[in-house]
């Protein structure tokens, strides 16, 4: 983090916000060591500013008095909500043995890692994985992120960055929004939803590619209401065989054109 201004215990230093995979530019103040509120920072060339109520709320994720910061052992039964609080040392000593145990007796492949959504210590978990020697490695990334980057690869080469930010004067005069409702959601592989809805406002053509009706469809130039799980054999047809292709909505609107 860099520094911007520094008033007595008072200063502010930039920063990014990771509460989604916006990763919007920010400004943290702070009074000491004490966060005091987060801000967006109006000089990012991307966010320009810009900070959803998530980002601007992490304070007081970082100071909310449930937070657990440190480790609590299981005293009661299974679903009796009953800990005492324990050492790092002890946590972790306890962790070890029994990790230790379970590869002596079942193998390293008897054990499953499990993971939420993708964060940079993601890294960390797929290392514990392959030295503790499991292949058994899982998470919501397999089954919507990785997909949509190796789609992006196989498609236009390594994962493109739409510019919706209107680099060289220019702003977006068409756009595709397909299965992405960025705009409610907060955002998607690096792209902030709000960058998203202040393109909108000056889109010429927008075409929507959605079962639901979503906020960027309600002004949509074509909306396309493709039947859910629909949409990937269409997408595939239109793309191989070069012919003319039909998007049939489900029931209110049909669309034809040519692969592109």
């Amino acid at each position: 983090m860099s520094k911007i201004d520094v008033r007595g215990d008072k200063r502010v230093v930039r920063s990014a916000c990771r509460m989604c995979h916006g990763v919007c530019q920010v400004l943290v103040h702070l009074d000491g060591d004490r966060v005091v509120k987060v801000t967006g920072d109006p000089d990012s060339p991307v966010s320009r500013g810009y900070l959803c109520p998530k980002g601007a709320a992490s304070p007081e994720l970082l100071y909310h008095p449930d937070r657990i910061t440190y480790p609590l052992r299981r005293v009661g039964k299974r679903g009796e909500n009953k800990w005492e609080r324990i050492l790092w040392e002890t946590a972790l000593d306890e962790m070890a043995e029994r990790f230790a145990r379970i590869k002596a007796e079942s193998g390293s492949e008897y054990v499953a890692i499990g993971q939420g959504t993708g964060r940079p210590l993601i890294e960390f978990t797929l290392r514990f994985a392959n030295a503790f020697g499991t292949p058994n490695f899982v998470a919501p990334s397999h089954v919507r992120y990785a997909p949509r980057v190796a789609a992006s690869k196989i498609t236009l080469g390594q994962l493109p960055v739409t510019d919706v930010y209107g680099f060289g004067g220019q702003d977006t005069a068409g756009m595709m929004i397909w299965g992405c409702n960025i705009t409610q959601s907060g955002s998607a592989d690096g792209m902030c939803g709000g960058m998203i809805q202040r393109a909108l406002k000056k889109v010429k053509k927008l075409i929507v590619v959605d079962p639901r009706r979503t906020r960027p469809a309600k002004q949509a130039t074509h909306w396309l209401q493709l039947r859910p799980g629909t949409d990937d054999p269409r997408h595939c047809q239109g793309r191989t065989d070069r012919s003319r292709f039909c998007l049939q909505s489900y029931g209110r609107i049909r669309t034809t054109g040519r692969a592109c």
